[in-house]
């Protein structure tokens, strides 16, 4: 490992590598609008109810808390296995969702998908941080993170010209997922492992082979360190974007159907312009991370996102609100390029896979999990807010504490090498 810290990537090499990522975050987006799309099929596919959908997108959720423990592994085995061996565990469980012969079934089987493909997407976010130069970096992780809106955009495009109607109805979209993935799983065998993690790597040769127990305990390694304020600090806002995100877009069909009355047709219209849109925010937010900052760009992002949400909910013409849905969608999703800079810049090499995970995985799956089933619990008529448009403006408001969390207790990496991102220079580079 003598020449781990050769000359930087190629460009060549860095186009390359993230065209070989970019599944990640199309994939990640695809399948879960999908079970949105095909709700009706799946209902009659599988002769339940609602309620029973309803249930089994607990388990399915949670396959990206467990996709944390894979996560982890990539700061003891590396970078580049975890990526090769994911793609192939999402293409598995993708293709065998399609066999599946009761809801159950179903809901194991994209419970797996979710695993790999979480895991996936957390570890080229991470490789991604580490191979490109910092004053390039932002740019890159925007045009990684820009891809996501599109795979539910393509689910969406999909139904509407009328793919269903094939031999085998909607399994037919989970196995369309497995050619490409196929494809890209050899590709990648050109990948090559970060820098930095053979750095870190090197730097333990000689140490002695650790036990189970230490495994377990190095899970937690993050917290018992100087970086834990940080990964609480970052955990938080991820915990709120995800809380406030999953609430609007999970909701809004539903609110401006029932609450708004507006048609299934001009709901699907809007929808689609604003997912389409949202690319926007993520390309100018990864140019404002590189020019700005990375603590100014989170703010504007953060005030944005709430502002626009607050209107979006709380508005009854519909050429009004449309404007606003935009704003919504370009803040509150483009946001992700910095988050995603916060959740691996702030880390040193050896913890860093592992904070990416307990942020993403974590904290942010988490508060995903809970935004919609609080949106439901509060906003029903006979519930304390009668509305889900107001339970969704209160979710969408609590985001606004990241705003003193980035001022107070998040440092500006905006040009500090990796090599010292959450160590000292990152330190020396806070701005008052």
């Amino acid at each position: 490992m003598s020449d781990v810290a050769a000359q930087p990537r190629s460009s060549g090499y860095l186009r390359l590598l993230l065209a070989l990522l970019v599944p990640s975050a199309l994939f990640n987006s695809y399948d879960a609008e999908l079970r949105a799309v095909l709700l009706t099929q799946l209902k009659a596919a599988f002769h339940v109810g609602t309620a029973a959908i309803g249930i089994a997108n607990i388990p399915i959720g949670s396959g990206q808390f467990i996709a944390f423990f894979v996560v982890l592994a990539a700061d003891r085995v590396g970078r580049r296995p975890i990526l090769m061996w994911s793609i192939l565990g999402y293409t598995v469980f993708t293709t065998l969702t399609a066999v599946s012969w009761n809801l159950w079934s179903f809901a194991a089987f994209q419970s797996g998908a979710q695993v790999f493909i979480g895991a996936e997407f957390g570890v080229a976010v991470t490789l991604l941080a580490e191979e490109v130069p910092p004053e390039r970096r932002g740019r890159f992780l925007s045009w990684l993170l820009l891809v996501s809106p599109l795979g539910a955009v393509l689910a969406g495009v999909l139904v509407a010209v009328g793919f269903l109607h094939n031999p085998i109805g909607w399994r037919a979209f989970f196995l369309l997922a497995a050619v490409p993935l196929l494809v890209v799983a050899i590709a990648r065998r050109g990948l090559r492992e970060s820098h930095a993690y053979l750095l870190a790597a090197k730097a333990r040769a000689g140490v002695a082979r650790r036990s189970a127990r230490q495994v377990a305990a190095g899970a937690i390694a993050l917290w018992r360190g100087s970086p834990r304020s940080r990964a609480l600090a970052v955990g938080t806002i991820a915990f709120l974007q995800g809380l406030g995100s999953t609430a609007a877009i999970g909701w809004w069909t539903y609110y401006v159907e029932r609450e708004r009355h507006f048609g299934t047709g001009t709901a699907g219209t809007f929808f689609a312009v604003a997912a389409l849109l949202s690319v926007v925010g993520y390309l100018a937010c990864g140019r404002m991370m590189d020019r700005l900052g990375r603590r100014p760009t989170s703010v504007i992002y953060t005030l944005g996102a709430v502002g626009c949400a607050v209107v979006t909910f709380q508005v009854a013409d519909r050429w009004v609100m449309l404007p606003f849905l935009v704003g919504t969608a370009f803040f509150g999703v483009g946001i992700a390029p910095v988050l995603s800079a916060f959740a691996t810049e702030l880390f040193p090499t050896h913890l860093r896979a592992q904070a990416s995970a307990w942020i993403r995985n974590g904290f942010g799956n988490t508060g995903a999990v809970l935004g919609p089933a609080l949106v439901g619990i509060l906003g029903a008529r006979t519930a304390p807010l009668h509305s889900i448009g107001t339970a969704v403006t209160a979710m969408v408001l609590l985001f606004l504490v990241a705003v003193p969390i980035v001022l107070w207790a998040i440092p500006e990496t905006r040009d500090v090498p990796l090599d010292t991102s959450g160590l000292e220079g990152a330190d020396a580079a806070v701005h008052p």
